[in-house]
C-alpha cells in the first residue's frame, strides 16, 4: 500500500509518542527493540542486503547485517520496524534498506517512515543553530555532523531527509556525499558511524527462551549448548564457571 509521506511523518511521530518518545530526541535503538520485544540478531554478511524482517503470529524477529556501515544498520532497523508495526498483513521481507526506491512501494514506505522516525523535524530544529535557519542562509558541514552523529545515520540519509524537509537543496549538497570520514575526523568526530563494525550479537530473549526449553527438558544439554553458541555464546567457556570471582 503506497501511504502519502505526511501519512508516514504522522505515523512515524505517533509510534514515537505512543512509546514515550516524543519527537525532539534521538532514538536508543538497542532499547526501543528490548521494550518493543523484537529479537534481533547482528550478523556480518557479506551480502547486498542489509536486514530481514520476519513476523509470525505474536513473534517479531529481525536481522541486520553488520556488514554495512553502522549509521546505514541504525537506518535499517528503523526501516525493518516499519514492517513490523505499521505494515498491514506482514509476514516477511528481506530489505536493502536506504534506496528509497519507487518501484517496490513497501519497500519506499519504510524508507521514508524510518527518516521521519529517526529524524523528527522537531528533533532536527533542535540541532540547527538560529543563524542557519534564516531565510537564505545555509546549513554548514560543521551542522550536518553534528546531526548525523546526533541521530547516529549515514550522511546520505540525513541530506535525503533534510532536503524533504526544505531546509536544504539536495543538489547544493551532494559534495558533502565525498570525502565523509576524512570530513568527520577532521571535525574531531570517531569514523565509526560511516564503517562496518562486524559485530555478532543479539538483542532480545533468545537466551531465556532457550534455557526455558532446556530447564523444561525440551531439549537436550548438547541442544542447548549448541543453540547458545549461534548467538556467539560458549557455555562452557571456562570464565562463565568461576563463582570466585567478583561480580
Amino acid at each position: 500500500m503506497a501511504f502519502n509521506e505526511k501519512i508516514l511523518e504522522a505515523k512515524a511521530n505517533k509510534f514515537r509518542r505512543e512509546l514515550g518518545l516524543g519527537t525532539e530526541t534521538s532514538i536508543d535503538l538497542e532499547k526501543l527493540l528490548l521494550a518493543l520485544g523484537v529479537l534481533t540478531v547482528f550478523r556480518p554478511l557479506e551480502s547486498e542486503f542489509s536486514g530481514m524482517a520476519l513476523k509470525t503470529n505474536d513473534n517479531l524477529f529481525m536481522l541486520i547485517n553488520s556488514a554495512i556501515p553502522l549509521g546505514r544498520q541504525s537506518f535499517t532497523i528503523g526501516h525493518e520496524l516499519y514492517h513490523l508495526f505499521i505494515q498491514n498483513d506482514f509476514n516477511f521481507q528481506m530489505c536493502n534498506a536506504g534506496k528509497f526506491d519507487k518501484k517496490d512501494k513497501e519497500e519506499y514506505n519504510a524508507d521514508i517512515f524510518s527518516s521521519y522516525l529517526l529524524m523528527p523535524e522537531a528533533a532536527i530544529i533542535k540541532q540547527i543553530p538560529e543563524k542557519e535557519l534564516a531565510w537564505g542562509e545555509t546549513i554548514s558541514l560543521a551542522t550536518i555532523l553534528k546531526m548525523e552523529h546526533y541521530f547516529g545515520v549515514s550522511r546520505a540519509a540525513l541530506l535525503v531527509r533534510l532536503s524533504k524537509a526544505k531546509y536544504i537543496h539536495y543538489d547544493d549538497y551532494k559534495p558533502y556525499l565525498t570525502g565523509v570520514i576524512k570530513s568527520a575526523v577532521e571535525h574531531g568526530y570517531s569514523s565509526s558511524l560511516y564503517e562496518r563494525n562486524d559485530v555478532e550479537k543479539v538483542i532480545g530473549d533468545y537466551g531465556i527462551k532457550v534455557k526455558a526449553l532446556f530447564d523444561a527438558d525440551k531439549i537436550s544439554e548438547s541442544h542447548y549448548h549448541s543453540l547458545m553458541l549461534d548467538i556467539g555464546i560458549d557455555i562452557d567457556d571456562p570464565k562463565f564457571n568461576d563463582d570466585d570471582k567478583e561480580n
